[in-house]
């Protein structure tokens, strides 16, 4: 059986970016809630590997946004980040090495 990364990508980094803008809608934080809401669309709306390029473009931006995030946000972007990346480092892997 072969990795899936959008079936990795929406179990794993949707739910944490769903989680990520339910925090900024309740802080009020409405830009933040806008990038995350933008990252998550593009992960429920992968189809396939190169689909997901540019959500995680966009996440790996978030550092350079402007954004100051609580602690419970950041909390959570650093599980968020953390997952993208073991992703990202899977997709870079051929498949021979990913099995």
């Amino acid at each position: 059986m072969s990795f899936d990364p959008v079936a990795y990508a929406q179990s794993e980094l949707a739910p944490l970016l769903r989680a990520l803008c339910a925090l900024a809608e309740t802080s009020e934080q409405t830009g933040q809630q806008r990038f995350f809401a933008s990252v998550l669309a593009g992960i429920e709306q992968a189809r396939d590997g190169e689909d997901l390029a540019d959500p995680f473009m966009q996440l790996s931006m978030s550092a350079f946004m402007g954004f100051l995030y609580d602690s419970a946000t950041a909390l959570l972007l650093d599980q968020l980040l953390g997952r993208a990346q073991r992703l990202a480092e899977s997709l870079a892997l051929d498949e021979a090495q990913r099995q």
